[in-house]
This record gives structure tokens, sequence and C-alpha cells, in this order.
């Protein structure tokens, strides 16, 4: 036998997913206030699947999955907004300044690629203007750099050429990349994890109910305006008027070099013990704990000291509504490319799909209990 150590394999990629939807949610351009196509998107994979597709008046999608009547009602959300920009001024050389939508760290985005969508839906892609580090004193190399600093080229000559193209000022500006599966297929990178990876899980959950009889009215929300204050949350809550809220969305992963200690990609469910806007309702928390050990399911319990997520606003509406997160790790969020992990993906719509079946009055009643 060969004293050598052989190499290990490189993972199989995990569960049944399908990429082409999970492409397609996260290439759509939607900033927070422009998300109408990506609501298009989700409600294009809803069809057929959904007994009632509507939307509320800020544009937060609500699909519904009826029970066998007059069941509790489930709401499912994941915001489809991701940050972005506006077109905030262009100077006489064409060149655009902009102002944030969501939050933005300076170091991110030089010579990154952006796509401007005018208000007709023409797209136009640009680059953030980046300056040589040729000469350049150490002090100006290691500051950061400010948004309203910052610069979108559009390869063009003067303002009169951007004009013609049909900016103007309030233009989304949207980061521009690709799709990706890494080296290990489980790895998949792509902008807009954040958060389309919950409106994606709330999506495949719905489909999964698809001629299946459950007791419980299941709503899959693709709520707007949560990278700005959770505004879509709000809205469609009161939209709903659920008894049971799950908010879907990204939580830092804590897995790279120099990071602190918490949540892993790869674990399979990651449940929110608090955000900087919320607490987890703890007999939630506790029931999908047993439930995804039951399912043989890998659990971890997250905190995240800042942000918030959709259960801000959702546990505070009406006279309360039974909710916690369920949290999805992802590296390098909030930038142009991000990473989920398809474990987390896969175990979180397999644990969620047997959730919502079970759900009725009487877990309700026994979930309010155990707050009182």
């Amino acid at each position: 036998m060969s004293d050598k150590v052989k190499p290990m394999s490189i993972e199989a990629p995990y569960g049944t997913i399908d990429l082409k939807m999970l492409e397609d949610f996260t290439s759509a351009d939607g900033i927070s206030g422009c998300e109408k196509e990506a609501s298009r998107v989700m409600k294009s994979y809803l069809e057929g699947v959904a007994d009632e597709l509507r939307y509320d008046t800020l544009g937060s999608l609500i699909a519904l999955k009826k029970g066998t009547g007059n069941g509790p009602k489930v709401m499912l959300s994941g915001h489809i907004d991701e940050i972005g920009f506006v077109v905030r001024s262009i100077d006489d050389k064409g060149f655009i300044r902009l102002a944030p939508v969501g939050g933005w760290w300076g170091h991110v985005l030089p010579a990154h690629p952006v796509t401007i969508t005018t208000r007709s839906g023409k797209k136009y892609v640009g680059v953030i203007g980046s300056k040589p580090p040729h000469g350049m004193a150490p002090e100006v190399r290691s500051k950061v750099q400010e948004v309203k600093d910052l610069f979108v080229d559009l390869g063009v000559n003067s303002k009169d050429e951007v004009e013609l193209l049909g900016i103007k000022p309030g233009d989304m500006v949207s980061p521009k990349s690709e799709f990706t599966v890494l080296a290990n297929p489980n790895y998949l990178m792509a902008k807009a994890w954040d958060d389309r990876v919950g409106a994606l899980i709330a999506t495949d959950v719905l489909k999964n109910l698809k001629g299946v009889s459950h007791t419980a009215d299941v709503y899959a929300v693709g709520s707007v305006q949560e990278e700005v204050g959770l505004r879509g949350a709000k809205t469609s809550t009161y939209a709903v008027k659920p008894d049971l809220g799950i908010a879907l969305d990204v939580t830092i992963a804590n897995d790279i070099p120099g990071a602190e200690p918490g949540s892993k990609m790869g674990v399979g469910i990651t449940l929110a013990i608090q955000d900087g806007s919320h607490l987890g309702h703890r007999g939630l928390l506790a029931y999908l704990d047993d439930l995804a050990k039951e399912l043989n399911l890998t659990v971890q319990y997250d905190t995240l000291l800042a942000g918030g997520t959709d259960s801000g606003e959702m546990h505070k509406a009406f006279d309360g509504v039974i909710n916690c997160t369920v949290s999805i790790p992802s590296r390098y969020i909030h930038s142009h490319r991000a990473l989920i992990h398809r474990k987390d993906y896969a175990d979180t719509v397999t644990l969620l799909t047997a959730f919502v079946k079970r759900v009725d009055w009487a877990l309700i009643e026994t979930l309010r209990g155990s707050n009182r």
C-alpha cells in the first residue's frame, strides 16, 4: 500500500436545486424601491403553484397556497430588494455620481461594473472609476473611499451623450456580476443573495406544497425596501395578517480568515436567536430545533448584533405575531459577489416544507402559550 496521502475528493453537489431559478432571481436588477424586475421573476415561478398572487401598494409580492379551510396563516418572507445606488448627478464630461441605497463599504466598489436602468427599461453597463496606485501617498491609499466621492464611467464623452441614452437622476444603478458555480459545486456565487435567497426558499417551499393537503394558509412573500428600513415587511404583514411569520434572510458567515467565531456555511439550519431588530420567539425556535433533529438536519444558532431582518416589523404587528428568523450564512454580503452553500439552502427548504405542513390551530395556541 502506498505511503502517499490520497488527495481528498471535491464534494458532490448537495441536494436537488433548480440552478436556473437561482440564477434568474439573483440576476434580476432590483434595488430598494425598484424591485419590479425581481418581483416579476418570483411571480413567474409561482404561477400555477399559488392559488392567489397579489401585490401590496409598496410592491411586495404576496403568493398564497390555500389550506384545507379555516386554518391559521403562515407567512414566509424573504426580501427581494438588493443594495445599490441611484444616479445623483451627471457632470459635463458624462461621469455619473452616485447616491447609495443600502449600506456600502467604499473599498469594495472601485473598478467594479454596474448596470444603469433607465425609466424606459433600457440598460447600460458602466464601471466605477478607480485611481491607479502609482505614486499614491500611503495615507491616501489606505483611506476608505466614500460613495459620494466615487463615479461611474459609461465610456462617453459628455453629459449630452448620457442624456441621449435616456439616463436621468434617480435612475437605478445595480451591481453587475454573474451567477457562478464554484470549484466545489456546493458553493454558489452571485450578487443579491441578500436576500433573493430568502425569496427563493419561500418560493421553493410553496412549490413543494403543490398537490399537497395542509391545514394552514401558507404565504410566500417577496418583500420590498428591507435594506432601507424593513418597510415592505411592515406593509405586507398588515396585508397578510399572519398568525405566525418566519423571515428568511442571510446572516454573516464567520468562517473566513480573521473572523470572530460565529455561524458557518454548510451546516444546514441556522436559527436566529436575535438580531438588531427582533428577539426570536423562543417557543417557535425550540419547535424548529426539535423538528430539524427529527428530520436529521444539523442546527446552529446565530446572533447578529447589528442589522435587522423582516422579523423586526413582522413581530410587532397588531397584538404581536409569533415570529423568528431562519438564516442562510453568506460570505461577502453587501458587495458585488457573495457566496452561499447548497446544503444550507436545501436543508432550510426541507425544514420549512415539513413545518408548514404541520401548522394548525393547536400548534399556534401552544406557541402563544409559551410566552405567557
